[in-house]
């Protein structure tokens, strides 16, 4: 006899050789068509359904993990940069010279 998913409010039918307790919609983790993805890959997998998933599982581990990293890198790189920048004195403002504003025309002051 058919098993059903063990999710609550699933009433999903299982048949009696699908080895894991949830339907593939709600064994992957996920949303939008990544998930859509994930499911159909376990559901094709059939038996082997527990397999795929736990590949699935250890790619978004790691996708995450590779995330993490890379603002983990970028925030040491602009945290580094600003030290930088505080201790250094501009170099534009210490050589450069103020411009002194033009002189004014004098117009002469004859009587016609």
């Amino acid at each position: 006899m058919a098993h059903k998913c063990t999710s609550r409010g699933c009433e999903f039918s299982l048949p009696d050789s699908y080895p894991l307790p949830k339907c593939p919609w709600h064994m992957v983790p996920g949303r939008g068509p990544v998930k859509i993805a994930a499911a159909l890959a376990v559901a094709a997998a059939g038996l082997g359904g527990g397999l795929a998933y736990k590949k699935y599982k250890t790619y978004l581990h790691e996708k995450q993990l590779r995330k993490k990293r890379k603002e983990r890198r970028q925030r040491d790189t602009s945290a580094s940069e600003q030290e930088q920048k505080a201790r250094a004195v501009p170099k534009r403002a210490a050589s450069k010279s103020r411009k002194r504003p033009r002189k004014r025309k004098r117009v002469s002051k004859r009587a016609a």
